[in-house]
């Protein structure tokens, strides 16, 4: 089951930065992560911590609420 959250997290993740029409590179500079980082994020490789989930709804101009799947 965790692996499928992973994976609906990565596509949310990518869809909510498209959507606001930011890069990867421009989204890890406004979270304060090396864009490495993030890129592992949007692969599903690697999650954000709590207090980066936080700052990364900020900068897209979301919720936590909007990065779970619509079938959650």
């Amino acid at each position: 089951m965790a692996k499928q959250k992973s994976l609906t997290f990565k596509m949310r993740l990518r869809e909510l930065r498209k959507a606001a029409g930011l890069s990867q590179a421009r989204t890890a500079k406004a979270v304060g992560v090396h864009i490495q980082t993030y890129m592992r994020w949007e692969r599903g490789e690697t999650e954000p911590t709590f207090t980066e989930l936080c700052v990364l709804a900020a900068v897209l101009g979301t919720t936590l609420n909007d990065f779970r799947s619509k079938d959650e």
